[in-house]
């Protein structure tokens, strides 16, 4: 059973990061919706499919981009894409995933341990936008510490009270 993955949900979480611009003139959202696409949650993990969102996205990049991996956006500011840039955009994809996945394969336990065993924010973000009304303060509250304590705010201001 393939995930439907729309590749306008795809684009609304890559172009903040990328520029409207670039996203629009390139295949990478359309590749990323593929290959999340793709997910089969019998034989594979949340992690192996990070993983290979990550090789694509960074596929399309380096073709994009060539090996300086440098993009211009549209006001003007050059940016040099680095690994950590390029694992940040396989978080937001693969939170495109989570968002889709239904409630039956993406249980509380397992998203509880996956979103602090890989310390994924899409992964924490899911959990608290799912779970979070029926989860302990004192758990919300720790995951919004450590949400806080490790993240640029411009990744979470959108959801994060």
């Amino acid at each position: 059973m393939s995930i439907p993955i729309k590749t306008a949900a795809v684009r609304a979480a890559l172009e903040p990061l990328l520029g409207t611009r670039f996203v629009s003139i390139t295949p990478l959202c359309e590749n990323a919706t593929h290959c999340l696409s793709l997910y089969a949650p019998s034989c594979m993990t949340l992690e192996d499919m990070f993983t290979r969102v990550r090789e694509c996205i960074f596929g399309d990049l380096y073709e994009a981009l060539g090996p300086g991996m440098l993009l211009t956006l549209e006001n003007g500011v050059r940016l040099r894409l680095r690994m950590m840039d390029i694992d940040t955009l396989a978080d937001e994809a693969l939170g495109v995933l989570m968002d889709a996945l239904p409630g039956d394969q993406l249980p509380l336990e397992f998203l509880r341990g996956y979103a602090l065993q890989s310390g994924r924010l899409c992964a924490m973000r899911v959990l608290l936008q799912r779970y979070g009304a029926g989860m302990p303060s004192l758990e919300r509250e720790m995951l919004s510490r450590i949400i806080r304590e490790n993240f640029p705010a411009d990744r979470y201001a959108a959801w994060l009270q």
